[in-house]
């Protein structure tokens, strides 16, 4: 057995969704909770906004790496992050309710960019590797009144954009193309290709202009999906404590 396999993976992430899907695809893992400043970080932050989940995660994942070698654990490090893009700018999750209603008024009706970055830090390689599931994805045009039912749920306060695309009731998308699961917050198949376990791609997902059929992951998935090739890798020498 290698020594990437009986290393333990940790989850760098409070989100139960991204628990969930770990879980369905069968990834053991360990939750680890270590809390960033978000705002401060993507204040900072000069580079493509279409990255903007992609550095976000890279900052996550090293935040609890350091956070577990100084208890003396060592493990790969799994952080993520999704990203709501739309006229040049990025919704964060809502501060309150009135600013959640506001989000989806622009949303409505319209097409926009779900960008989630995923990164990896793995002691085996000496590395931090990362990748960015880009999903397009257009809304319904749904009514104030439905915005106002939802808005009352409470679910809209913890996601970027003010929404969840599985919620049985609002079900606010129309259509998408990309990465199901990437627009829920986890990509498995990146985070497979990330873990060695499987390839990024179905075999043949690159040559459907349409629904992936069958995608290992989600039956929702719709071309594009994300390329392994856009994985990228930051080198030990580059890396804090790693």
């Amino acid at each position: 057995m290698s020594a990437r396999a009986t290393l333990p993976l940790y989850l760098a992430s409070a989100s139960p969704r991204r628990s969930q899907l770990l879980s369905a695809a069968g990834i053991a893992f360990e939750r680890v909770v270590v809390p960033v400043d978000e705002d401060a970080l993507t204040a900072a932050y000069q580079g493509p906004l279409l990255h903007l989940g992609d550095y976000l995660a890279r900052a996550k994942g090293l935040a609890a790496w350091r956070a577990l070698r100084a208890q003396g654990r060592v493990g790969r490090v799994l952080a993520s992050d999704t990203t709501v893009l739309i006229d040049g700018r990025s919704l964060p999750k809502p501060a309150d309710l009135r600013e959640a209603e506001a989000m989806l008024r622009t949303l409505r009706g319209r097409e926009h960019t779900v960008a989630t970055g995923v990164a990896l830090i793995d002691p085996a390689r000496g590395d931090l590797r990362s990748a960015t599931s880009a999903t397009r994805v257009r809304m319904r045009d749904y009514s104030d009144d439905e915005i106002a039912a939802y808005v009352a749920t409470g679910d809209p306060l913890d996601k970027a954009g003010a929404y969840s695309i599985q919620h049985p009731d609002f079900q606010p998308v129309a259509t998408l193309a990309g990465c199901h699961l990437g627009v829920i917050g986890l990509p498995i198949c990146l985070v497979g290709a990330l873990l060695g376990q499987w390839p990024a791609l179905p075999a043949d997902a690159e040559a459907h202009a349409g629904p992936i059929a069958p995608c290992l992951w989600s039956g929702e998935c719709c071309a594009p999906l994300p390329p392994a090739s856009g994985i990228h890798a930051l080198p030990a020498s580059a890396l804090p404590d790693v």
